[in-house]
């Protein structure tokens, strides 16, 4: 049941090399430094979600919470090293480029830094958690465990921050770039879903405060987006394309299910988060 959306990987990488045949109807033209700029946008973001892939791993840090709660009524771990992550991405994503506006730029930069400095300050802080349980010595140990509460919440909602900036943008700058494909608005569909229903997994995957406004407004985000996607209409000789995003869209119907089965519950349990994640983009 792992990574039922893979598909959307299958079905863009064929329909990006379909024709044009079609799709002269309605053209829209754009120029070519309009075109390098929407390629930049992309560059930026897909550089963004492989760094944001390994910078803040959920599990990782509910599993660092979740020990910091036993306080040593577990095997301790002999030392844990925040995970690995490429400098050049790193580099890149603070210094976005000038085919964002400035107030997209300063919110990268913004979001970026604090998650990089809240990152930084959880590792530490468990470090130092782990130092004062081999001294035997328990003064700290309860403010230790309070901040990272408040950093893995901060992480989380500078995650979501930065996928949110560029979610948008990216969708327009993907028009720019499809603008000739004859199933552009099935590819720009996916990927919209996708993106939102990656922001409820999240969301969920925040362990001690659940945004509920904030879920609710993304489930009925991808309500819209899924009734908008149902409705558009089929691309004569594109038949393989069309029964890849009827599937699509019939797994994106599952997980709106799924996710609407546990808001009425009011609840959820480890089994519910693992069932909704694997509906999740391998990319992050």
């Amino acid at each position: 049941m792992r990574k039922k959306l893979l598909v959307l990987g299958a079905f863009v990488s064929v329909v990006m090399l379909v024709s044009c045949t079609g799709s002269k109807k309605e053209a829209v033209t754009y120029t070519p430094e309009e075109i390098a700029d929407a390629g930049q946008v992309v560059k930026y973001y897909d550089t963004s979600l492989a760094l944001l892939k390994n910078l803040v791993k959920e599990r990782d840090v509910n599993a660092v919470l979740g020990y910091m709660e036993q306080q040593a009524k577990v095997q301790m771990f002999s030392h844990i090293m925040s995970p690995v992550i490429s400098k050049k991405d790193s580099a890149a994503v603070m210094q976005p480029g000038d085919y964002f506006g400035d107030d997209v730029r300063q919110n990268l930069i913004q979001n970026y830094t604090e998650l990089f400095q809240s990152r930084g300050q959880f590792y530490a802080n468990f470090n130092k958690y782990l130092s004062l349980l081999k001294e035997k010595k328990t003064e700290g140990i309860a403010d230790l465990l309070n901040d990272n509460y408040e950093l893995s919440v901060e992480m989380s909602e500078c995650k979501q921050n930065i996928f949110d900036i560029l979610s948008p943008i990216v969708a327009q700058a993907q028009q720019v770039l499809l603008a000739e494909n004859p199933v552009k608005e099935q590819i720009i569909a996916m990927k919209k879903m996708s993106l939102t229903m990656q922001s409820i997994i999240n969301l969920y995957a925040r362990k001690h405060v659940e945004d509920k406004a904030r879920l609710d407004l993304k489930i009925v985000e991808l309500r819209l987006q899924l009734d908008t996607a149902e409705k558009l209409p089929a691309v004569k000789g594109h038949e393989e394309q069309t029964e890849k995003f009827k599937d699509f869209l019939s797994k994106a119907e599952e997980f709106m299910k799924i996710v609407q089965d546990i808001r009425q519950k009011n609840s959820y349990t480890e089994e519910d988060f693992d069932e909704i994640s694997s509906y999740g983009l391998s990319i992050i």
